[in-house]
């Protein structure tokens, strides 16, 4: 009988709650940023210059209150011309592209930087853009936490306060999130219409970490708990 009293607490628990997870993500830097999620144009390139390659993502486990780390390392440029590392800096000193296809545009100093957009399971392209996430000036770059919504593209850079330093950021993951793609936001000379990405070399490695709320938290190690108990009892 106790056996099966801790089958089904554990049955009956965990269902409804998301798991950790990690792993690492290489991103190419022809990786299309504004074409994630459709099904009929991954590689949009209405600026022209050629679409890249589709961005890669990261399944999400559901549930609410989750909060993923991105650490990302590596270089990434165009042929002939400089490189920098993901929290970029070495194009222009603003980036100002429209959106695509229900994927928000990005505004914001610098460029050729990393950033993501959060989906959930529907095609972005029968939806409406939502507006831009607000970056006006550096220090906005530097923040310990931010919260985009659905299909609004966001700065990750090296997911760090400071270019190479500081303190590891968070993301808040949208309850309905399913998947998170990670990419470049590019466009000649980085204003305009997207595009560009076909001349673009080198890649980053992304190190992820996605956890759930700690009161999701204390209810696995009390599951755990739980088992370790029973195992002991024997």
């Amino acid at each position: 009988m106790k056996r099966v009293g801790i089958s089904l607490i554990v049955l009956s628990v965990l269902p409804g709650l998301s798991l950790a997870q990690s792993g690492m993500l290489n991103v190419d830097a022809k990786s299309n940023i504004f074409g994630s999620g459709s099904l009929s144009n991954p590689v949009p390139a209405p600026g022209g210059g050629g679409g890249g390659v589709a961005a890669p993502f990261i399944s999400l486990s559901a549930g609410s209150g989750r909060t993923a780390t991105l650490l990302a390392t590596g270089t990434w440029g165009w042929q002939g011309g400089p490189n920098n590392g993901p929290d970029g800096g070495n194009f222009s000193t603003t980036t100002n592209l429209s959106g695509v296809g229900g994927i928000s545009g990005y505004v914001g100093p610098e460029s050729g930087f990393l950033v993501g957009v959060f989906l959930d399971d529907n095609d972005p392209t029968s939806l409406a853009a939502p507006g831009n996430m607000v970056y006006g000036s550096l220090s906005d770059y530097a923040l310990t936490s931010y919260s985009p919504g659905l299909q609004q593209v966001f700065f990750i850079g090296d997911g760090l306060t400071g270019n190479g330093s500081g303190s590891v950021q968070s993301f808040v993951v949208p309850d309905s999130a399913t998947r998170l793609y990670l990419g470049v936001a590019d466009g000649f000379g980085f204003i305009g219409a997207p595009g560009w990405y076909d001349d673009n070399i080198g890649s980053l490695d992304v190190n992820y970490d996605v956890v759930p709320e700690p009161a999701t938290m204390a209810i696995l190690a009390g599951v755990a708990g739980l088992i370790a108990s029973r195992k002991r009892s024997k």
